[in-house]
């Protein structure tokens, strides 16, 4: 992976945090009962003087807020929301990053509608998945988030150079904030792949490794992420791999029944048909890239006047495509208009 993703390890204090995959239980009933993952009342650690009401779970549930009358911001609209709320077999909140992406959706519409109509929506959207104990838990850890927000906000003007020291100072302020075992749970996974890309990124950089050595010690380092992260990996990475060992496939000189027969083995019969027509599709449009390329380079060479020659290829790339089209063709080629 690359370092510049293990150099955004702030990325929580500017709403553009990597949002974790959310659970495929429901949010509003028992889905784990492991009870570990709980943090019952949020007490796991010292809660700062002005968030310590906000923070107690023992008086009765307010009444379930309706949902904001006004639509929803433009950069949320015709959208899913991320992460979930999950409850545990006693109706005890379970921490986890589900959460923050809960969060972190409804954050990311910062600067469009004001900060206490995303905290109503937040807490809406907890109220809708959760109920009791849970739900309160829940709102407390938002208000305990956004206060941690601005504390690795305020941090950011003094950050290390280095990624490592980075990322050091984040963990220390995440534990502040939520205690070890929550913060642990809320960020851990991350941590881990922050940490990784740091250590390959040295191992890449070690030129006294040779290349065998060099492979062997990033295989190291990804074999001890924790599964669910190594799995969510391997996804992002696996088309990226499929492409380049289907062109190892093509510069060696393998047909084409070839290419479809090793895709079939890899990505199954249906998704070897949709690669090949995609192919296909690919195919025709660059013979149609080329054929215009080939006709705009003789009006050049045959047309003189400047203006002549622009008229010429306007005329040519509204023969040739679309007006969608077209602008992708300009995209492409860098023409002007």
């Amino acid at each position: 992976m690359a370092l510049g993703a293990a150099l955004g390890v702030g990325r929580l204090v500017s709403g553009e945090r990597a949002r974790p995959a959310a659970p495929s239980a429901r949010s509003n009933g028992p889905t784990r009962s492991d009870t570990k993952g709980m943090l019952p009342a949020l007490s796991v650690a010292p809660s700062p003087a002005h968030l310590r009401q906000a923070l107690s779970v023992s008086r009765p549930p307010a009444p379930p807020p309706r949902s904001p009358a006004i639509p929803a911001p433009p950069s949320l609209r015709g959208t899913d929301v991320d992460g979930a709320v999950i409850v545990d077999e006693r109706g005890d909140l379970v921490v986890g990053p589900e959460l923050l992406g809960l969060f972190d959706y409804f954050l990311s519409a910062a600067g469009e509608e004001p900060a206490a109509a995303i905290r109503a929506r937040v807490v809406a959207a907890i109220r809708e998945r959760a109920a009791g104990p849970a739900a309160d838990q829940a709102i407390a850890l938002f208000d305990r988030y956004l206060g941690y927000r601005e504390a690795a906000g305020a941090a950011r003007a003094a950050e290390e150079a280095d990624p490592a020291a980075r990322l050091a100072a984040l963990r220390e302020i995440r534990r502040a904030w939520f205690g070890e075992e929550a913060a642990a749970r809320l960020f851990g996974d991350e941590e881990r792949e922050i940490e990784a890309a740091i250590d390959e990124s040295r191992v890449l950089a070690d030129a006294t490794l040779s290349p065998e050595e060099r492979a062997a010690r990033i295989a190291d380092v990804e074999a001890a992420l924790p599964e669910a992260v190594r799995e969510a990996r391997e996804a992002a990475t696996r088309p990226l791999a499929q492409q380049a060992a289907e062109q190892a496939l093509r510069d060696a000189g393998a047909s084409d029944e070839a290419l479809h027969a090793y895709r079939v083995a890899t990505v199954g019969p249906e998704a070897a048909d949709r690669l090949a027509e995609l192919d296909r599709q690919r195919a025709a449009w660059q013979q149609r890239l080329d054929a215009f390329a080939g006709e705009r380079a003789s009006i050049e060479a045959t047309v003189a006047d400047p203006d002549g020659r622009r008229v010429a290829e306007e005329a040519l790339l509204a023969r040739s495509f679309t007006s969608e089209e077209r602008l992708r063709v300009r995209a492409i080629l860098d023409l002007a208009r």
